[in-house]
């Protein structure tokens, strides 16, 4: 007898599927963490978004990090960061348009000139990954100046942007995988289409924006074809392994898509160069569970409503379908990433349900973190686009984690004794 776990009825439910001779398999049932709820997290009103705001964290363990300063709502995921180095060393990463903060760069991202090393030591600790980008941390700055009496110190929080399943090195866990780009005519569809009149700065600032999750689609490819081997080596069900391969092809269609808007932005063609084959992690069902739980039933479920939200907002009609189907698919990989969890429980028991639990305790409130302030384009300018600003996506990533996520767990780890008693 199969066990089946339960999940919360009010998400929906999906039991049972059919193999293509007909035959029916029963299969453990999980919560629709995505589909239907994305549409109906609809954004908070301002005054009840401020109301119910949470409290601002604690200070952290980890020196100098500035509790009012939260991490970006795209970083969750992602291979993250914190670096102090003189003014000097900050200046060639300087994200010129945002300006400056206590004499320091506001904003860092990956173009340093030709004379940054990464065998510098003053670099240690700061990513060299293309999609790195940061922000000044102003406490740990003025709290660094005090203990070296100097001025001459910049501190930053950095992550490298990831998007859907990062493809990360095992052995080096310090920048993800994408490949370089390249003026490949075949990713981005083979034309550029006309755009109409547009701000130069703000059609350039958005092309970096679709190449940018361009790359990140592409890599997830490769990321999803690990992860069928990582299943594989686990001994996951046959319907796991197919929907893992049905996902990566989802990934192929969204790298195209994205690539075709970076290019059109851009004026030319785009495209991906090779990208570094990576083999599967040593993951055993804790391992499998709690990275699939960061990367699928978090990331792919906020990636799901910030697209629907996108999608609902945009007024270019090349883009809003792309957007639809992006939401659509990454609430599937949202599904697919429950039912894994829920495999692995039913599996593996209390040291699959720990794992999982741990890593919700460890990015829960940071999740929840408030949207980062600086200097930003308009809403209406980058939605008409098919990009939420930073504080609409954040909503969304509160909204995802309250609504969906958080609650689809508690369901799924209160129904796993019980479900374990079955088998």
């Amino acid at each position: 007898m199969q066990a089946v776990l339960w999940a919360p009825a009010a998400l929906g439910l999906f039991g049972s599927a059919c193999d293509p001779a007909g035959k029916t398999e029963a299969q453990p049932q999980v919560a629709e963490a995505a589909k239907p709820a994305v549409a109906a997290a609809a954004p908070a009103p301002a005054g009840e978004a401020a109301a119910s705001a949470p409290a601002a964290p604690s200070y952290p363990e980890r020196w100098g990090m500035d509790p009012y300063d939260p991490e970006s709502e795209e970083e969750h995921g992602c291979v993250v960061g914190d670096w102090c180095g003189p003014l000097a060393a900050a200046k060639p990463f300087a994200n010129v348009g945002a300006g400056e903060e206590m004499g320091c760069p506001a904003r860092v991202h990956h173009v340093p000139d030709a004379k940054v090393k990464k065998t510098d030591k003053v670099y240690v600790g700061f990513s060299f990954d293309p999609m790195m980008q940061g922000r000044l941390r102003p406490m740990a700055t003025r709290e660094g100046r005090e203990a070296a009496k100097s001025d001459d110190l910049c501190c930053y929080h950095w992550y490298n942007y990831c998007s859907g399943r990062p493809l990360l090195a095992e052995d080096d866990e310090d920048s993800a995988q994408v490949a370089p780009v390249t003026a490949e005519q075949a990713w981005s569809r083979g034309e550029v289409a006309p755009m109409g009149a547009i701000d130069p700065a703000l059609r350039e600032h958005v092309a970096a924006l679709w190449l940018r999750d361009a790359r990140l689609e592409h890599a997830s490819i490769a990321s999803f074809a690990r992860t069928t081997l990582e299943l594989l080596a686990v001994g996951a069900a046959p319907w796991l392994i197919a929907a893992s391969q049905r996902a990566g092809l989802d990934e192929v269609e969204h790298a195209e898509a994205c690539f075709a808007l970076a290019s059109r932005y851009a004026g030319e063609p785009l495209g991906p160069g090779p990208l570094p084959a990576l083999p599967p992690r040593a993951l055993d069902l804790a391992g499998l569970a709690e990275a699939t739980f960061i990367e699928g039933c978090v990331g792919e479920t906020i990636a799901a409503l910030v697209a629907t939200r996108a999608a609902q907002q945009c007024t270019d009609p090349t883009i809003t379908p792309v957007l639809a189907k992006i939401a659509e698919d990454e609430a599937r990989h949202a599904e697919l990433a429950w039912a894994t969890v829920t495999d692995a429980l039913l599996r593996g028991g209390t040291a699959v349900a720990a794992a999982v639990r741990a890593a919700a305790e460890r990015i829960r409130a940071r999740t929840l973190a408030p949207a980062p302030t600086g200097p930003s384009w308009a809403a209406p300018l980058l939605a008409a686009h098919g990009r939420l600003d930073e504080a609409s996506a954040a909503q969304a990533r509160v909204d995802a984690w309250r609504e969906i996520i958080e609650p689809t767990l508690e369901e799924l780890l209160a129904a796993a004794p019980k479900a374990l008693r079955a088998v």
